[in-house]
């Protein structure tokens, strides 16, 4: 069985993704932009939102499966 202790937080998992597909850089530029480039910013917006909601989703389920009531 996979040890606890060896996986990453959720905040850490939802960073890995969004910055999988934006830098570092990317993300501040979209976000001094967000005025000048809407369309860009929301749709990066959307994106960071909905890897937030799977991840959650995807540790909640990590709980349940471990018979643990909260997820980290």
């Amino acid at each position: 069985m996979e040890n606890k202790n060896m996986r990453i937080s959720q905040d850490q998992m939802i960073a890995k993704v969004i910055n999988a597909k934006y830098s570092i850089d990317e993300q501040i530029a979209l976000l001094r932009q967000k005025d000048a480039k809407p369309e860009e910013y929301e749709a990066f917006y959307a994106f960071a939102e909905q890897v937030k909601a799977d991840v959650k989703k995807e540790y909640a389920g990590y709980a349940a499966q471990e018979g643990g009531g909260g997820v980290e």
